[in-house]
């Protein structure tokens, strides 16, 4: 082995040792860290009903979820509810939510942001399928919840912050196998779209939940 082999060999080992020694030396913490979006300095935010292509009851489930569930990751937030999109548009001789709307509203109910919210239930979708020897079969009906939320500035009409998240619901299923039974399940009531909004919820509040993240920490 050359000079420059043994060299190279002695930084190669050296280095490992150390990268053990630290390794050896480190343990795994918890960090807290903030919201990535902080609401407390906002003395009091409008929200306004959100609204669907459903039933008023799930717009009204739809907006006190998400106040509850913002008011449990910051307490001390306060929301002043605005009523539906249809009556504050009426008061304001606009046919759509825009900045001039929200500029508007800051200065009738006196709030320096706006929560607006809407959701979508998409036509039934359809699923047939079988196996080759046509042992079992398959038959189902979904629809995909979507929900879209804003966060508006009322002084200048800008949007601050916009999410949307959207999950897939089974409606029905039907399956038959080669001396089973058939297994069939269905559900008519809308209030089967509940737990699905809560979820959605849950998820797109995440950027005003404190964090915890894992971090390395080497002793000295």
């Amino acid at each position: 082995m050359t000079k420059k082999s043994y060299l190279t060999f002695g930084i190669t080992l050296g280095s490992l040792v150390l990268t053990l020694l630290l390794i050896g030396c480190a343990r795994k913490v918890l960090i807290k860290l903030p919201p990535r979006i902080d609401l407390l300095p906002y003395q009091t935010m409008g929200v306004i009903e959100f609204s669907s292509n459903s039933t008023d009851k799930l717009n009204q489930f739809a907006t006190q979820k998400f106040i509850s569930v913002i008011q449990r990751a910051q307490p001390g937030t306060h929301f002043l509810e605005l009523g539906s999109k249809e009556q504050l548009l009426k008061s304001t001789s606009h046919n759509e939510i825009n900045p001039e709307v929200m500029k508007i509203i800051g200065k009738k109910y006196n709030v320096a942001t706006v929560f607006t919210g809407s959701f979508e239930v998409s036509e039934p979708q359809r699923s047939v399928s079988f196996s080759k020897d046509l042992s079992s079969l398959y038959a189902g009906s979904s629809v995909e919840i979507s929900l879209t939320l804003k966060h508006w500035d009322t002084e200048s009409g800008a949007t601050i912050w916009t999410n949307s998240r959207s999950i897939k619901k089974s409606l029905a299923k039907i399956k038959k196998r080669t001396g089973q039974p058939m297994s069939f399940r269905f559900s008519l009531s809308e209030d089967k779209y509940s737990g699905v909004i809560a979820k959605l919820v849950n998820k797109i509040a995440s950027d005003f939940r404190t964090r915890y993240e894992e971090r390395v920490i080497v002793k000295e």
